[in-house]
């Protein structure tokens, strides 16, 4: 609701993600409701097909821009709140899937919340919502210094693995909105306001960053970033990327370099630090975990108990950043429509009471098809 009619721009950037982007489109509909609202799509250098997909939702409030190459994420961004009218811009991901009501909440937020840069929605990893992803944090030098550390000092790692869950945790049950030093990029609703402020997205990341560079300069010119626990969205997760992971994995090196250079330049002297340990390298935590070895199926996890607990699960061994998921039982099976998402690679599993946060079984296992990152 945003109380006096204004309208809502959305705006999409599409890189052969068509049938992920119909599926996002469709859920906008009850998500908005009765609000007024165009939707606008960036078709970036897609394949052929794709790009016949996506100019079949062209017509009445859907308009698309073809670019003939993929000029960049954060200039197909810009070209897309420059060609929309609205004094509400939701950027969003393709793949993403909107609740019924989840933007008419966000919207309400916006207005309602103080001194509110921008709002994001509580997510989901499965349409089940059995996983939340976790909250974006802030990337910093001495975090990723802190990173290094935990890898090669291996006794840390569960006095700061509890420092994140309780703050995960936080983010996770949270009934009201709350205020949060980062957001993430798969969807965020700001205003026109905002953006004249502050200005678009920084055209020289070539990808990745460029929307945690934005929101780090909304904070900056003193406003508030909120996330909105009653707006529920799915978030597929960098499907797009994973068409050509090396590619991807390259971009994102050299965007978080640029990152940390352009916001960070006097604490270096951290970053050196990491690439030191890096180079050292630290003890491998996987041997800490037991081995279910290859799996083609989800595998179904038994406990002696049946209190309330905490499953937590990664691609990475320190579990930092990981989903999770609350459940009372004496079992608990991975959900299929999550675990046919989740790409090849090695997975990592920790449960934990949710009282004390004492451990009750760690496991880990392969998965072979293409890998999917937190």
């Amino acid at each position: 609701m945003n109380g006096n009619g204004n309208l809502l721009s959305v705006i999409a950037v599409n890189h052969n993600s068509s049938a992920l982007l119909e599926k996002c489109f469709s859920s906008l509909f009850p998500a908005i409701g009765d609000e007024s609202w165009e939707f606008l799509v960036v078709d970036n250098g897609s394949r052929e097909e794709d790009v016949g997909n996506v100019l079949s939702l062209e017509g009445m409030n859907v308009r698309i821009i073809v670019n003939k190459e993929n000029i960049g994420y954060a200039r197909a961004v810009n070209q897309g709140m420059e060609e929309t009218r609205g004094d509400y811009l939701l950027i969003t991901n393709p793949d993403v899937l909107y609740k019924p009501g989840s933007v008419q909440v966000m919207l309400r937020a916006l207005v309602e919340l103080p001194r509110c840069g921008a709002v994001a929605p509580k997510t989901w990893w499965n349409e089940g919502m059995t996983f939340l992803l976790p909250f974006t944090e802030l990337l910093t030098p001495y975090k990723i210094l802190a990173k290094e550390i935990i890898r090669g000092w291996p006794r840390l790692s569960d006095l700061i693995l509890k420092r994140w869950i309780k703050g995960t945790s936080r983010y996770w049950l949270s009934e009201k909105p709350i205020s949060l030093k980062m957001l993430s990029g798969a969807c965020i609703l700001t205003t026109r306001k905002v953006l004249n402020n502050v200005g678009g997205f920084d055209e020289t990341f070539p990808l990745y960053f460029e929307d945690t560079d934005w929101l780090l300069r909304v904070r900056k010119a003193g406003y508030y970033l909120y996330m909105v626990p009653q707006a529920n969205i799915i978030h597929y997760y960098n499907q797009s990327a994973k068409q050509d992971m090396r590619a991807s994995q390259d971009k994102f090196r050299e965007s978080s370099d640029k990152y940390l250079r352009k916001h960070f330049r006097g604490q270096s002297f951290f970053v050196g630090l990491a690439e030191r340990f890096r180079a050292v390298g630290g003890n491998n935590m996987s041997g800490t975990y037991e081995d279910m070895g290859v799996l083609t199926a989800p595998p179904l996890f038994s406990f002696e108990d049946g209190s309330k607990k905490l499953f937590l699960l990664s691609p990475v061994d320190s579990l930092i950043p990981s989903a999770g998921s609350f459940f009372e039982g004496d079992s608990f099976e991975i959900p299929r429509d999550l675990w046919d998402t989740l790409g090849a690679g090695r997975y990592f599993v920790k449960v934990l009471d949710v009282r004390s946060l004492r451990e009750c079984r760690s496991w880990s296992w392969m998965k072979q098809e293409s890998i999917i990152n937190l």
